[in-house]
């Protein structure tokens, strides 16, 4: 799979869905801005602006910097727009391939306990999955690896659909997996995490992030292969 190279901004897909967007491009105070209408700002846990703020993929600004081993992530509390069914998880991401003391057997892009999430295995696979039709069931927990690894050291934009029928995983806007799944989506109180799991219920706070995250969004429905493709550089 070959790095991405951009020579220009990333193409916008219409925000009509969208319930969140962290861009990273202005994290003052330790704040992580939401783009999106719902305005669901997070926060930096156990790093700093300064620290925080690394270059991106070019023409596109900045980007998050996390450390595995430090446990950093955002922190985001729950919010209503959060609870969604049809759903479509996006980011770019860069990740070093070293595991840290709660790496475990994966690096978390974005996790919603017990809801939906979207990682990367120690095999470089991208896994997703949700809970579908009862967020009580252990049978309802649905999930699946892609056919194909993301390399280290290199930015890739990942994606996971979900629309009511199919989940799907999009490696640079190429399809590489899909299972079939019904049921709506898991809504519970837990909050988000970008760059870890964070499940307070059971205290559980693990797989932290060990790289570069950007634009990192999430839909209440599921795009379009074509809506996937425009956000991916060029």
């Amino acid at each position: 799979m070959s790095a991405l190279v951009a020579s220009g901004p990333v193409t916008a897909v219409a925000p009509v869905a969208m319930v969140l967007n962290y861009k990273f491009d202005n994290m003052a105070g330790g704040i992580v801005r939401d783009a999106s209408p719902s305005r669901l700002n997070g926060s930096l846990v156990n790093t700093s602006p300064a620290a925080a703020t690394s270059p991106g993929v070019p023409g596109h600004g900045s980007a998050l910097q996390l450390v595995g081993a430090s446990h950093q992530f955002v922190a985001v509390p729950e919010g209503n727009p959060l609870d969604i069914d049809r759903y479509t998880l996006t980011a770019l991401v860069r990740y070093t391939g070293v595991p840290n003391d709660q790496t475990l057997d994966r690096w978390e892009v974005l996790e919603k306990a017990g809801a939906y999430w979207m990682n990367v295995r120690l095999d470089g696979r991208v896994r997703v999955g949700g809970f579908y039709g009862s967020c009580a069931a252990t049978s309802s927990w649905k999930f699946f690896d892609s056919t194909a690894a993301v390399p280290v050291d290199t930015w890739t934009h990942l994606a996971a659909t979900y629309n009511g029928a199919t989940l799907t995983v999009w490696i640079n806007g190429k399809k590489s997996g899909s299972l079939a799944v019904t049921g709506r989506t898991c809504s519970n109180n837990e909050p988000l995490a970008v760059g870890a799991k964070n499940a307070p219920s059971k205290g559980l706070l693990e797989a932290f992030w060990d790289g570069q995250l950007d634009d990192v969004r999430i839909y209440n429905r599921a795009l379009s292969a074509a809506e996937i493709a425009a956000m991916v550089p060029k």
